[in-house]
């Protein structure tokens, strides 16, 4: 066969802090007409090619008893041969990689597929975000949000090495708290005092130049 579908929970349970994937809860309750990003692995890849085609594929039924779930393809495949726009692919849960959310959606965001900076201190184990904020985006793809666990000192927020850029949805998958804060305008700013603690909007908040 000339690709299979990567199992994407042990890639993740590999690679913990870099390779997020939503919660078992979502992957396991999509329903038809939903669309989730399946990753298609090429058994003999190229040199000089992609290890893998990241394609999104639109729900059509689920098997209550195998939890499998079947879809067509949306994307024409650039390299793959075997498979075309609008073929039938069987997976299950463990092969969704992504979800794509459509406005009205609940849990749809505007920024949602674009791009936040995340303090590596917010990703360590029992590490939450504790602050966060919205600047004036500094190109296309970046959302503004500037995300912290709030202990940051100068020094380390002055080293890049520090921070991570994150698809705004790929960090709700790991806090679903931040769904309201999200939602902030540009010059929005969002405190809480622990993990489970409830966010709390800064109304005097002001962007400092150097932030």
């Amino acid at each position: 066969m000339e690709w299979i579908l990567e199992n994407v929970e042990e890639t993740s349970l590999l690679h913990p802090e870099t390779f997020f994937i939503p919660s078992e809860q979502e992957r396991n309750t999509q329903q038809a007409g939903k669309m989730v990003r399946l990753h298609f692995v090429l058994t003999n890849p190229g040199a000089a090619g992609p290890r893998a085609e990241r394609m999104w594929v639109e729900i059509t039924s689920q098997d209550q008893v195998s939890r499998q779930y079947t879809g067509i393809l949306t994307n024409a495949p650039e390299v793959l041969k075997t498979l075309k726009l609008g073929d039938t692919v069987q997976f299950e849960p463990k092969h969704i990689a992504r979800t794509l959310l459509r406005e009205g959606d609940p849990l749809w965001l505007a920024v949602g597929e674009k791009l936040a900076l995340v303090s590596k201190k917010c990703l360590e184990p029992g590490s939450a975000v504790h602050w966060m904020y919205r600047q004036m985006p500094e190109r296309e793809q970046d959302s503004g949000w500037r995300l912290f666990a709030g202990d940051e000192d100068e020094a380390y927020l002055n080293n890049s090495e520090n921070v991570r850029l994150m698809h705004v949805y790929s960090i709700m998958d790991q806090d679903p708290s931040l769904l309201e804060p999200f939602k902030g305008e540009i010059g929005s700013a969002f405190e809480r005092e622990s993990r489970d603690g409830e966010w709390k909007e800064v109304r005097d908040w002001v962007l400092e130049e150097n932030e």
